[in-house]
């Protein structure tokens, strides 16, 4: 099935195709890629993803319980309209056949689409071969307190199985709207997801994404997101990744105005034999602007982390305000974390900082929970949760965050009650 019919993105995925039939596959040689088994996103060892029907159970169980939400479900890249209830007037939320059937929607795709990727190999791979995906338009002067809830199930493959998924999300001058979205596969066979969203966030907007990357064992997930801010606005983004085998983050800012706040936040919680790969930019274009990153690591077993990111002020960014923070706790002696925070600094009148850290337990904390009787268990992950409360403080949605926390405590083997 091809659904992108329109003439200018026709030409767009010949582009691609072209481009990335001459480029070469990623290797260990490449500096981004120096620390990832990218052997295991080779295309040519997956087929397309056969579409097979899921059930309401599969949905229900897979969406954030209790949340009052709108829903877009696809299921191996087809748009399930009767697992999904979206809104059409006020807030835009439209799968890309839909959307593309609307001469305005088509000007907008026309000017947005793909204006915002970089020229990696996964990412042009991703255009070239783009069939379906989720459009979301909020108009200017739309303030949406409803969250977008976007689920996208692969289904029980014979083989090894790939899958692309694009978004396209446009909020306009002085609106508001948040994003969930998760990925849930039900094959017991390999599987590669291939994901790239584009955030365009107007003058004076505010925009919230929480990702939650929980999958099966055997599956790879690339999720490369880029966002473009113009003045005055504000956006969030929150990746939260606990499943899985390789999952790589790629995650991308671009300042187009001044007063601008970017916050990137994540956690990550693996065990034996998994990696995750958490790969940031944050490009400072203009003067007066903050970006706040943290990000939060906790290793078992021989689980593997990366972190790579990037500020760059420019010179014309004075009054720059950037944090950038990386901190690890590994839980055993094969866990490994590959940490590299940078920044790139042009401007003399900036306040910038960064680091990292990598380490163990609190013993002495341990000491003294345990003293007062509660169990190491129990302990270790009173801990951990504190270790991981920065990152949750600023997740917006108590259902959401109940639903954080109970995959949190299910990492760590304990059992606590997070319902409010």
């Amino acid at each position: 099935m091809n659904i992108l019919q329109h003439t200018e993105l026709e030409k767009i995925k010949t582009q691609a195709q072209s481009s990335v039939e001459k480029l070469a596959f990623p290797s260990k040689k490449d500096e981004d890629w120096k620390y990832t088994r990218v052997s295991a996103f080779k295309p040519e060892n997956f087929i397309p993803a056969v579409h097979q029907p899921a059930t309401q159970e599969i949905i229900s169980q897979n969406s954030i319980q209790n949340l009052d939400s709108f829903k877009i479900v696809f299921v191996d890249g087809i748009f399930t309209p009767e697992f999904s209830n979206y809104p059409k007037d006020k807030l835009i939320v439209l799968p890309f056949s839909e959307a593309l059937k609307n001469e305005k929607y088509q000007q907008i795709f026309a000017e947005k689409f793909n204006t915002l990727t970089n020229q990696e190999y996964f990412t042009i791979l991703n255009t070239a071969s783009t069939q379906e995906g989720t459009f979301i338009y909020v108009p200017k002067n739309t303030v949406e307190e409803k969250p977008v809830e976007l689920l996208y199930i692969n289904s029980s493959q014979e083989r090894p199985a790939l899958q692309t998924i694009r978004n396209l999300f446009i909020v306009e001058d002085n609106s508001q709207a948040s994003v969930t979205a998760k990925v849930h596969t039900l094959s017991e066979h390999e599987f590669l997801t291939n994901m790239v969203t584009e955030i365009f966030v107007g003058k004076n907007s505010h925009f919230r994404l929480y990702k939650i990357q929980d999958d099966a064992p055997e599956t790879n997930l690339l999720d490369s997101t880029f966002v473009a801010q113009e003045q005055d606005s504000q956006a969030y983004i929150h990746t939260f990744t606990f499943g899985g085998k390789i999952t790589r983050n790629e995650l991308s800012f671009d300042h187009k105005g001044e007063n601008i706040n970017s916050t990137l936040k994540g956690i990550t919680i693996i065990g034996n034999g998994q990696e995750v790969g958490n790969h940031t930019l944050v490009q400072h274009n203009q003067p007066n602007c903050e970006s706040h990153e943290l990000y939060r690591g906790i290793y078992n077993g021989n689980a593997h982390g990366i972190f790579n990111g990037k500020i760059k002020v420019h010179e014309i960014a004075q009054k720059t305000n950037a944090f950038q923070q990386n901190n690890n706790v590994l839980l055993s002696d094969k866990a490994n974390i590959d940490t590299k925070p940078q920044l790139e600094i042009f401007a003399d009148d900036v306040k910038c900082s960064h680091g990292c850290t990598v380490g163990q337990l609190d013993n002495d904390a341990l000491f003294y929970m345990k003293q007062r009787g509660i169990h190491e268990k129990e302990a270790k992950a009173l801990l951990m949760f504190a270790f991981a409360a920065d990152v949750m403080e600023t997740v917006t949605l108590p259902e959401l965050k109940n639903t954080i926390n109970k995959v949190i405590a299910k990492k760590l083997d304990v059992s606590l009650d997070f319902d409010f």
